[in-house]
């Protein structure tokens, strides 16, 4: 899926639908990119860091990150593209959680009853 994004994979904001959605996408070679990118972009927490350090070395290569309006719920069309981005491996993280999410989790919720939210 990545793949057809082309050029636009070198840390590049585009909008999507009347800019109710933007995608950024990064490569990083490894983790340790990864996290040094992540801490200097300076908005994410200590707990969130620490998760992505958890997630390892399965978090090196693309990174895409995205952003939806508030003018729309976009629940169930965001999750539909984790689910897709994740198909090959990978973590998803939400805004509401500072915990690395799997696929399965992000499909079928947490035994404690918490789910990813877009």
């Amino acid at each position: 899926m990545l793949d057809d994004m082309g050029e636009r994979a070198d840390s590049e904001w585009f909008g999507i639908a009347d800019a109710r959605l933007e995608v950024k996408v990064e490569e990083h070679d490894s983790i340790e990119d990864l996290l040094q990118a992540v801490r200097d972009e300076g908005s994410w927490s200590a707990s969130e860091i620490d998760a992505l350090q958890q997630a390892g070395n399965e978090l090196g290569g693309s990174w895409v990150e995205v952003r939806v309006s508030g003018q729309v719920d976009g629940q169930e069309e965001m999750r539909n593209l984790v689910l897709r981005l994740l198909a090959e491996g990978g973590f998803g993280f939400d805004d509401h959680s500072d915990r690395a999410w799997s696929l399965d989790e992000i499909r079928d919720g947490l035994p404690t009853g918490e789910s990813f939210t877009a």
